[in-house]
């Protein structure tokens, strides 16, 4: 896990993203709490708050009681890492910016919340030799999200959902 250590530019309406220190992650999240409440995750940050008793406290509190920008969610982002276009892949239901070059993870407004409850409510899959922290079966969900990209810019997402498993497996 890279994290970006530099100030960074929200890719969905272009305000400086706030850096918020996760103390029992040693990872630092990059929260649009001034514009349009958007989330960056840098590679493999995303894992980290995958499990139900995740704390992700310090991240509804900074959300908490504001009001954010509305944005185009159609358009393509570019990373704020790393430069590169985005891919917009639909996972579970919930259409999620990803970069295929570095691996950041782009989420608008409630969309953490709605990838944290669809992923409490699928049946969680046992893994054979994985050893990770997470409880999420990352090759069920790009294979999921690969199906259910069927007849889009298939080509484009799935190259992105590719490079999700080699980052992950």
């Amino acid at each position: 896990m890279s994290d970006t250590q530099k100030n960074i530019t929200c890719p969905a309406c272009g305000n400086e993203m706030s850096k918020i220190f996760i103390a029992d992650k040693s990872i630092n999240v990059d929260i649009c709490e001034n514009g349009c409440g958007g989330i960056f995750f840098d590679n493999q940050e995303l894992q980290e708050f995958s499990r139900e008793y995740d704390d992700i406290s310090e991240i509804e509190k900074v959300l908490s009681n504001k009001e954010f920008t509305d944005v185009d969610k159609t358009k393509t982002r570019i990373c704020p890492s790393c430069g590169t276009p985005m891919v917009k892949a639909q996972a579970n239901g919930t259409k999620i910016d990803t970069c295929y070059n570095c691996g950041g993870i782009f989420l608008d407004n409630k969309e953490f919340e709605q990838v944290r409850f669809l992923f409490k409510r699928k049946e969680k899959v046992k893994q054979i030799s994985f050893e990770g922290k997470s409880e999420i079966d990352i090759r069920s969900f790009c294979e999921e999200a690969i199906r259910e990209n069927s007849g889009e810019d298939t080509q484009r997402i799935n190259s992105a959902l590719r490079a999700l498993r080699r980052l992950f497996f």
